[in-house]
């Protein structure tokens, strides 16, 4: 049973009475919106648990109360322990969001690829307008409470998917067993989002703003927030800036000076080339000093910081696409020295050829 402040008589009462994650989000929905009939709070509640069902009980002489169906009865086919049962999707989450396994069905299901692990962040997939109840709904499931529900999903193409889910913490990640809800339409309005118009800076990192608009592309909901923590795991600087008529999105902080105008000129500068896949098959002596490593026969992929081995695919994709981008990173030493640099790239067919020059 759960008490609602806003309505100092009005109890809610919560079926299935014993799912904690269900009843602590429907605590947090009712305090913090307008619930004043129960037709608007299962509307509200709907934007996310599709089955949901919101029923007053007034009896003459006793305290009004809400009973809030999860499942809208009592259904045969979310009785027992069905995530339990084989070969059904499921995903490992990072405490902090972060996709990081799928297996096969999971894949197919959120419609993504191998290459999108690590690389995807759990709010990509979320239905429009749901963004503030699903990060509300995640921490509660990360402080421990498991959670059994439908739910609407929206997989990477962009249409919306009812599926039950069942989640739980486990360790540092989150675990989710996933299975479509056949049976149902998801009943989430479809809510118009509006997406904003973005100015990248400096202008002339075609990379960057490649990897911007392909950020903002996955996201169901943006947020200049979101679009900050997505750009962070490749450019740990980047900060967007919400300026009214559009989102000025910076690779770094603004400095002082001018950029030297092609730099990438000068002779003995560390000099990389590498394929498609991102395999190196020529490095400069200067290169493997700047990194204190060999990099001859390796991947990029290696060479970079923890949490964004995926974003190399993406790059690459994007460099293809441009011809030649110059931008800045930043990438550890064999010392772990986090070294950052300014970095030019061509394209050339399958070969790319990336200069660099160490910022101090």
């Amino acid at each position: 049973m759960l008490a609602v402040p806003k309505h100092a008589r009005l109890q809610i009462i919560t079926i299935p009475t014993d799912d904690a994650a269900f009843l602590e989000m429907v605590g947090r929905l009712a305090q913090s919106n307008d619930v004043a009939t129960p037709q608007a709070f299962e509307a509200r509640l709907r934007r996310m648990f599709p089955r949901a069902v919101v029923r007053a009980r007034e009896l003459s002489g006793e305290a009004p109360a809400w009973y809030v169906y999860r499942d809208g009865g009592w259904r045969a086919s979310l009785a027992g322990f069905w995530w339990e049962a084989p070969d059904l999707p499921r995903i490992v989450v990072t405490r902090d969001g972060w996709l990081a396994e799928a297996n096969a069905t999971a894949q197919g299901l959120l419609e993504i690829g191998p290459e999108d692990l690590g690389a995807r962040h759990f709010t990509d997939f979320i239905a429009p307008g749901t963004l503030e109840d699903s990060l509300a709904l995640f921490d509660i499931v990360d402080r421990g409470n498991d959670l059994t529900a439908t739910v609407v999903l929206r997989p990477a193409s962009g249409h919306l998917l009812a599926v039950d889910v069942h989640g739980w913490r486990d360790g540092d990640t989150l675990v989710g067993v996933l299975r479509l809800a056949e049976d149902l339409e998801p009943t989430s309005p479809r809510i118009h989002i509006e997406r904003p118009s973005l100015r990248f800076e400096p202008q002339t990192d075609a990379a960057f703003r490649g990897y911007g608009d392909m950020a903002l592309g996955r996201m169901s909901e943006p947020t200049p927030e979101g679009l900050a923590l997505r750009l962070r795991r490749l450019y740990p600087h980047a900060e967007v800036v919400d300026v009214g008529d559009h989102w000025l999105v910076r690779r770094e902080p603004p400095a002082e000076g001018e950029a030297d105008a092609e730099w990438w000129g000068a002779p003995g500068l560390p000099t990389v080339r590498y394929d498609a896949q991102a395999l190196i098959f020529e490095a400069n002596e200067a290169a493997v000093l700047l990194l204190g490593r060999p990099m001859v026969g390796h991947h990029w992929q290696e060479f970079v910081t923890p949490g964004s081995t995926e974003q190399v695919s993406a790059m690459l994709a994007i460099l293809s696409e441009v011809g030649r981008a110059e931008s800045r990173f930043r990438m550890p030493r064999v010392d772990g020295e986090l070294i950052e640099f300014d970095s030019y790239t061509e394209v050339d067919g399958e070969t790319y050829t990336t200069i660099m020059r160490r910022r101090d």
